[in-house]
Formats: structure tokens, sequence, C-alpha cells
């Protein structure tokens, strides 16, 4: 019995290919996928063409020395008649290579290294979406923006800001909408915050701007841009296609990955504590990801300099997010580094154990729990992070740890 589904894979390196084969396989039980070399594959080109795939996988490299070609090979795919969605296991490579990749028509991009089941199955399931929709103009009458996949159509006019045409929709909340554009000024990609709020409303991104706009680290989002038009703030800032730790924790991750992830998180905090920056809403969704692994801070809306007054309330307004705030400031006194590692020791719990320590169906119950509620126990195969947990999520904050310099040098010794 034929499967509906007939996909294609590119692989030089057979145990790769393989390993992809059986991955995608596992997932859809309608797909056959056929594995090719780059060698057969030209044959292929050569004689029967591509016109019954409904899925080309290909595992590329984007090492120092190899994007171009990579890329170069993606442009003669583009061009030909009866490509199927393409979508690329990258080797190696960074943001640009995958803007690169996307801005040549790939359904996807994949960097092997963080490859999940879910970004696997959401990639094929786009991919398929893409081979059903109407076919696309030629490359020569399309305009040069439009090499950018569209998940969400735009409901905004592209040029919403002066010098930036947005592209996608990345989030939104209430007060504000992240959109995924194009800068010919910086002729790179960016996400711009624009607001979505009068100019009868308190700035919200001046404090971010002002903050963090002329640092510059490795571990710091970099900010390229900030201003008002027409009432609307916005704010532009490095754009990362690896997408945040929010969506990496959609699967569980080992023992060793939540410990890795903790040492290099309280490695940007360091840096972020070292700048005299408090951040104050610390958790999955402002921890960005890059290709090699290195976490970024996102969001500095609400941050402060340590020497200056950090209560986190104002006009009565509690800020941050309850499920990772500290006692001090789910009551709203004043804050230090300490409150940071105490959103630290939330999140490391939550990566330990796939939970987080404090639930409940209101914030105010949540917030209650950090304030009185004792600490969960770890199970008994995790029980040796215990005395380190209790470093970070002590109660009262001079039983935590002194510094996020301290929390390293103890991590380093539990890990030894």
């Amino acid at each position: 019995m034929n499967c509906k589904l007939q996909c294609l894979l590119v692989a030089d390196d057979r145990l790769v290919g393989r390993w992809l084969q059986l991955r995608v396989e596992a997932l859809r039980s309608d797909c056959s996928i056929e594995l090719d070399t780059g060698a057969a594959f030209e044959h292929r080109l050569a004689t029967t063409g591509m016109g019954h795939f409904n899925l080309l996988f290909a595992v590329l490299d984007f090492s120092a020395g190899a994007t171009a070609a990579s890329l170069a090979w993606l442009t003669r795919m583009q061009g030909m008649p009866d490509t199927p969605p393409l979508i690329v296991l990258a080797e190696d490579g960074d943001e640009l290579s995958a803007v690169g990749a996307m801005r040549h028509g790939v359904a996807d991009y994949l960097p092997r290294r963080l490859l999940t089941t879910k970004l696997l199955e959401a990639a094929i399931d786009h991919g398929l979406a893409t081979h059903r929709a109407p076919p696309a103009l030629p490359r020569s009458a399309r305009p040069a923006t439009t090499n950018v996949p569209m998940q969400n159509p735009l409901k905004v006019p592209r040029d919403l800001i002066p010098r930036y045409m947005l592209l996608d929709t990345l989030a939104e909340s209430p007060r504000a909408t992240v959109y995924l554009a194009f800068s010919a000024a910086l002729e790179r990609h960016v996400a711009l915050k624009v607001s979505r709020v009068t100019d009868s409303e308190e700035p919200q991104f001046s404090r971010e701007f002002q903050t963090v706009g002329g640092l510059r680290h490795p571990c710091i989002v970099d900010i390229y841009d900030y201003g008002m038009h027409e009432g609307r703030e916005f704010i532009a800032m490095e754009y990362f296609p690896c997408g945040d730790l929010k969506a990496r924790l959609q699967d569980p991750l080992s023992e060793r990955e939540a410990v890795d992830y903790l040492q290099r998180i309280a490695a940007a905090l360091s840096a972020v504590h070292h700048q005299g920056i408090l951040h104050r809403d610390l958790k999955p969704p402002n921890i960005m990801l890059r290709d090699d692994g290195q976490v970024v801070l996102i969001d500095f809306g609400i941050s402060k300099h340590l020497e200056h007054g950090t209560r986190s309330t104002a006009a009565g307004v509690l800020r941050g997010s309850p499920y990772y705030m500290s006692p001090e400031q789910a009551q709203g006194m004043e804050l230090d580094a300490r409150s940071d590692l105490y959103s630290l020791g939330v999140l490391f719990y939550e990566m330990l154990t796939g939970s987080k320590p404090y639930l409940g169906t209101t914030a105010i119950e949540v917030l209650h729990q950090h304030v009185s509620s004792p600490l969960p126990e770890l199970p008994p195969e995790l029980a040796r992070y215990q005395p380190l947990l209790e470093g970070m999520l002590a109660k009262p904050r001079e039983d935590r740890f002194a510094s996020t310099d301290a929390l390293l040098a103890n991590l380093a010794r539990a890990t030894a």
C-alpha cells in the first residue's frame, strides 16, 4: 500500500540522513521518505525530476566557509519549476544564514543542534500547507520581500513605521505587537516592537532604550532604534530566528541540559548585573536562543539600575510575571540582584521537573505561595540540586546566594 505523502531527503552524510529519515517517518506514518546523496540527487534532477514529491528535505552546511555554496544551491532550487516545499536542516549557521535561507523561499530552517520533535512536526505541517497553496509567481515577477514565508498575513500596513518593512507578526500583547521587519538602513531583519496605545499614554519602551540601548554584550539584546510615529512608540532590536526558551521547554530537558541552561542564563544575568542593571522580569519568553546555544536576555522594559530605587510597584501596579516573582517583589519591597536570582531558581526548578514550583488559579494565589509556602522537594533522582535551589529560592533574601557569581561558583562545585 503506497503512502499518500512522498518526501525526498538530500544528505551527503548517510548517518545524519538516516537519523532524520527515521524521525520523519516516526512522526508521519503516512509519509514515505527517500534518501539521496548529493550526487544521486543531481542524477534525479537530470532524469525524473522532483514533480511527484510533496516535500524536499536538505541537510546543508552553513559554517563560515560553506554558507555561500549552500545559499547558491538554494538559489538554484528556487529557480526550478517543480521544486516542492523545501525544509533545511542546518549544520552550524547563525541568524544571518537563517534569514538568507528564508529569503531564498525555504518553507522552514531548522538548526540541527536545536531540533526538537515539535519543531520538526511544525515544519512538516507548514511545508505541506505551502504545497497545497496556489503556485507562486516566477522569481522574476516577485518582489524581493516576498521570499520570506508569511505564516500570518499582516492586518496593518507594511510601512506602519517609516524605514521598516513589516514582514510577519512574531508576538502580540494587549499593549504592543512585535513584528519581523526588514530595515533597509541596517540591511538586516529586526524585531520591531510597536505600541498599541496612543501618545497620551506613558511611553513603554523609552526605559528599555535608555537602559540597554548603549550596551554591547553578547548576552544582552542589541537595540538598534527607538522613536515615536503618529502616536505609536516603537523600538527595533535584534531578531532571533531560533526562538526563546519558552518554546524550547515544550520538550522536556534532560538533567544535563537543565544544568547547562542554568549555567548559561546565570552567566548572562551576571553580565547584566555587572552593568548595574536589575532585570526584574526573568522568565522563559525573555530568554532568547542563538543557533550556537548561547542565551540572550531581552525585554528590559521594567528593569532598573541597581543604584536607583527598585520598588516593584508604581501607582499600585505590580510589574512582572507572578510565576517567577520573588517574595519581596510580590510584596512591593525594594529589590536587589537576589530578586533576579529567585526568578532564576524558579526557572531552574521548571527546567528540572517540567513544572513550576508554585501554581494557582489566580495571580494572587501564586504570589501568596511565593511569600509563604515552602519550596517543593525535588524528586530523589534530582535531590543533589536541592541545596542549589534553596540558595536561589530562600524566602528571606539574606539566605540566598549573594550574587550570580556566587551561584556560578556553587554550581561549578555541585557539578564537579
